[in-house]
């Protein structure tokens, strides 16, 4: 089984999502299914800036 995970941000317009919808798209057409969306906090600059959250897809390819 292979997986790949990719940042997808986490504030999304219409052209955003039209995007990602692309996106999803050209991950299924390489063999990768969709599998899972999760939510992270990622560390602010040098560790002192405020963090930021966004969200990870996974995909699966077996």
């Amino acid at each position: 089984m292979d997986y790949k995970i990719e940042q997808i941000g986490a504030q999304f317009t219409n052209k955003a999502i039209a995007n990602l919808e692309t996106r999803f798209t050209q991950h299924a057409n390489e063999g990768y299914k969709f599998h899972s969306v999760f939510q992270i906090q990622k560390p602010g600059c040098l560790g002192i800036g405020a963090p930021t959250i966004t969200y990870l897809a996974v995909y699966v390819k077996e």
